[in-house]
């Protein structure tokens, strides 16, 4: 009797372990709870309003797709959200708060530069991973291991966007200018261009700021149509960018214009209309006419839940990949989601972004680099027709 039994129960053992081994890794990475804690800062009023409202939308995509498949090793994700409309100051409070309220495991967002430059410093305390989906003004992210940005700092992304500008319209002469109030338009007017403009041989005739709350250009523009330049540079938001050309047009300046990351989304050409036609710009994502399924699939269901049906800024598919990484890292790295393992939970996702390379998101290939900043390719944009296109 003893033999008859022994050769089946062995069998039987030795499935059971073939099958522990074989076990896909989110049934073994099998979470703990009703459900995963995630939080966001969404940036949906404000100056940058569209990139905030398009990240939040392309999180809620990602997010209701993992859910549907099963949520994060088994477990639903809910996301607790905050808007930060478009200011630095209330990035704090809210961070405090989906720390020691929320307990949320890790935020996806915030999106702005002139945010991250004041939240990322506090993050060594705070102990949480924010993971911007579009901050790119150079040198945030080296301000705590905690903070990262899957994104393209601009000056990357305007390199190539002002040599194809300069060898398109043939600029040799150029004015600047840039909102003052705005971390990252700073950066790219005052520190960015002018060091691009002199690598490429372009003659900076003169700078000029401008404040967030400005609403006449005239002055600007009167100025700098006795200077005759061949090109304008722009440090803004898409909603300035667009009034600056706009005023330019209208005193007949027929400089061209380029500007930084804030820029290239739809928005600027729902504002400024012709004025803004040969714009030069770059992006993080091949967004429009971009073939793989999974962005035709993603651009169909964003313009169902869009405004208009407006197409996304590069935000929209960041925060979407965003999303997936923090599924991949949780799962890959052994988070518990048991409420005494929550810093540890913490820390174990903080050690995966910081060693994430190629992961295949509809935004581009995600690796982040040595301080915590996204690495891949970068595209520019030019508006034709009314509409941005690759160039």
């Amino acid at each position: 009797m003893k033999r008859r039994y022994f050769v089946p129960i062995m069998l039987v053992a030795c499935f059971l372990v073939l099958g522990l081994i074989l076990a896909s890794p989110s049934q073994a990475a099998k979470l703990y709870g009703k459900k995963v804690k995630i939080g966001a800062i969404y940036s949906i009023s404000g100056v940058c309003a569209e990139w905030g409202m398009a990240a939040k939308i392309g999180g809620d995509i990602a997010v209701e797709e993992i859910n549907a498949a099963g949520g994060i090793g088994g477990v639903p994700i809910e996301v607790t959200w905050y808007d930060a409309a478009c200011k630095a100051g209330p990035a704090i409070p809210i961070a405090n708060k989906l720390v020691s309220q929320d307990k949320v495991l890790v935020v996806n967002g915030p999106c702005q530069s002139s945010i991250c430059e004041v939240i990322f410093p506090k993050l060594d305390r705070l102990k949480l991973v924010l993971v911007s989906f579009c901050s790119s003004k150079p040198g945030l992210s080296a301000l705590s291991p905690w903070g990262f940005r899957n994104t393209l700092t601009s000056d990357k992304q305007l390199d190539p966007a002002v040599r194809k500008w300069k060898e398109k319209y043939n600029i040799k002469t150029a004015v600047i200018l840039y909102n003052s109030e705005d971390a990252v338009s700073t950066v790219e007017g005052k520190k960015i261009l002018p060091v691009l403009f002199e690598k490429y041989g372009i003659k900076l005739l003169k700078m000029y700021t401008f404040q967030t709350q400005t609403l006449d250009f005239s002055p600007y523009m009167t100025e700098i149509k006795a200077l005759n330049p061949d090109g304008i540079g722009i440090g803004s938001c898409y909603e300035q960018g667009a009034k600056l050309m706009i005023e330019a047009r209208r005193q007949g300046i027929k400089a061209m214009p380029i500007g930084g990351a804030c820029n290239s989304t739809p928005g600027l050409i729902e504002i400024g209309g012709d004025a803004v036609e040969g714009y030069y710009g770059s992006t993080a994502a091949w967004i429009v006419g971009n073939p793989d399924p999974r962005m035709v699939k993603f651009l169909k269901e964003f313009t169902s839940r869009s405004p208009g049906g407006r197409m996304p800024p590069y935000s929209g598919p960041r925060s979407y990949d965003n999303m997936y990484i923090i599924k991949k890292i949780m799962e890959e790295e052994g988070v518990t989601n048991k409420p005494g393992d929550l810093q540890k939970d913490r820390e174990k996702i903080r050690k995966g972004w910081e060693k994430l390379t190629n992961y295949p998101g509809i935004s581009g290939v995600t690796t982040m680099d040595e301080v915590g900043d996204g690495k891949g390719g970068v595209m520019t944009l030019v508006v034709a027709g009314g509409e941005f296109v690759l160039k």
